[in-house]
């Protein structure tokens, strides 16, 4: 009998044991969907555990989450996030955490930061990955970088930009062997322009200006074209390497567009013209900022010859001036 009574003791012990750990596991489980970021366990083969936070970000059930892998979830930077994994999973921790894009199911994108960590788990490797949403947080560090680098008025880059991506491109290029070439442009008589129908309108006019230079460049579809206002009324076009032939009928489309473009404002209609200066890096220019005082000097050759006109500054090969009607 007394042996029955120990039976019976264990086997309540074992069963409030095993109730303990449900318990433990069931408030575990509480705490970590409480949690602000995402987490996942994960094996090598793919997800066995995912808190609600993790699902929401990955835009799925809760209950579905377990069996998947959180790479098929990212648009971007999967090769980086596989490479962080993979260290973790070899317990080592990677140098800084990778930032990726989780492929939209409902159109809205969410950019998340992953960190990666081993875990003392016997037999199969094991890692947790925790995932920051910082969506918003680069939402505003992108509208704080658009406007540190652009002007207010018009949209295109400001000065300090251009200066500096102006400098690193004719560094690398100086290095290649290889040549850019820089426009100056200033709108002629802008002046008159304030002072006939107001500055409301000369406003106006340098945002149309800026709206035809950009449909022209095709700002925004490429990376190797910079336009930006470095002036008043002065605005700078940074050209990679490019045949000097093309460097000048985009300039000469420049000057034709902004001629025959009306300027509506509130104080009527008008056009405006502009002077464009141009030259190409060479061998003997020691700076940036050398070339940037050689088209401002094609820049004046072309104001006072006239106005409304392209010029290339005086150290342009006669050859290639020649080849180019000049």
């Amino acid at each position: 009998m007394m042996f029955f009574d120990e039976d019976h003791e264990a086997v309540e012990a074992a069963e409030l044991t095993k109730q303990t750990l449900v318990d433990t596991q069931a408030r575990m489980g509480v705490m970590l969907d409480l949690m602000p970021m995402g987490l996942l366990i994960h094996t090598r083969q793919g997800i066995i555990f995912g808190n609600q936070e993790a699902a929401r970000l990955l835009q799925v059930p809760q209950d579905e989450v377990v069996g998947r892998h959180f790479l098929d979830f990212l648009t971007n930077h999967a090769d980086e996030a596989a490479r962080q994994m993979e260290d973790a999973f070899d317990g080592l921790i990677g140098a800084k955490p990778t930032e990726a894009e989780l492929r939209p199911v409902d159109g809205g994108a969410r950019t998340i930061k992953l960190i990666a960590g081993a875990l003392p788990w016997e037999g199969n490797p094991v890692v947790q990955l925790l995932l920051q949403d910082i969506t918003d947080l680069k939402a505003i560090q992108d509208r704080l970088h658009r406007l540190a680098v652009t002007d207010e008025l018009t949209g295109a880059f400001n000065r300090r930009h251009a200066f500096s991506v102006g400098r690193a491109l004719f560094d690398k290029e100086k290095a290649a062997h290889r040549g850019i070439a820089v426009a100056i442009l200033d709108v002629d008589h802008f002046k008159l322009v304030n002072d006939t129908y107001g500055h409301s309108a000369g406003d106006a006019a340098l945002k149309t200006l800026t709206q035809s230079i950009h449909e022209i460049l095709g700002v925004g579809a490429s990376q190797d074209l910079t336009f930006a206002r470095v002036g008043g009324e002065e605005f700078m076009i940074l050209f990679p390497v490019m045949a000097p032939e093309a460097v000048l009928d985009i300039c000469e489309r420049i000057r034709r567009e902004i001629e025959q473009r009306p300027v509506l404002s509130g104080a009527g209609t008008f056009r405006i013209t502009a002077s464009i200066g141009v030259t190409l890096q060479g061998e003997v220019d020691p700076s940036f900022d050398a070339l940037y005082s050689n088209a401002d000097r094609a820049l004046y050759e072309a104001k006072s010859t006239g106005r409304n006109r392209v010029c290339w500054d005086e150290a342009t090969p006669k050859p290639l001036q020649q080849a180019m009607g000049y």
